[in-house]
């Protein structure tokens, strides 16, 4: 695949992420091998492996359903696709923990994917969990 093709996998797997709206991930199977790793939970206490992504993608649309991700930067160099991504929604359900606010919410964070044959088969990330943390009134907010 080339590197354009690699990008857009990369799109489609988020909008199609975002557009689920059921507790049915087996959509995610066009996109991530069955091989593939994650080398960052998407939430804790799930897998790093194919069905753990799809555990944290149900987390997550339970947690803020509707949720929207913008990749704003997207570089892609060999096999890999270095996304800047901002996600924004509303906590309507349990997150890490806390109980839903009605708040909104913003995050942002890089992630790296490997791309092998079209799909998905490595998943690096950091995640501003503080920022969410702070939104949602579990952490206090930055000083000034």
């Amino acid at each position: 695949m080339s590197l354009e093709e690699n990008k857009d996998l990369i799109r489609r797997y988020i909008q199609a992420s975002d557009e689920n709206q059921t507790s049915d991930w087996s959509i995610l199977d066009e996109y991530i091998a069955e091989d593939f790793v994650a080398h960052n939970p998407l939430h804790p206490g799930v897998s790093l492996d194919r069905e753990g992504m799809k555990q944290g993608a149900e987390l997550f649309r339970v947690a803020a359903p509707g949720a929207r991700h913008e990749i704003g930067l997207q570089v892609a160099e060999g096999d890999l696709v270095v996304s800047h991504i901002v996600g924004r929604g509303v906590h309507a359900g349990e997150l890490l923990g806390i109980p839903a606010t009605n708040k909104e919410l913003e995050t942002e964070g890089i992630a790296v994917h490997r791309v092998r044959d079209g799909k998905i088969v490595e998943y690096w990330s950091v995640t501003d969990v503080a920022r969410v943390l702070q939104q949602l009134g579990a952490l206090p907010g930055p000083p000034g």
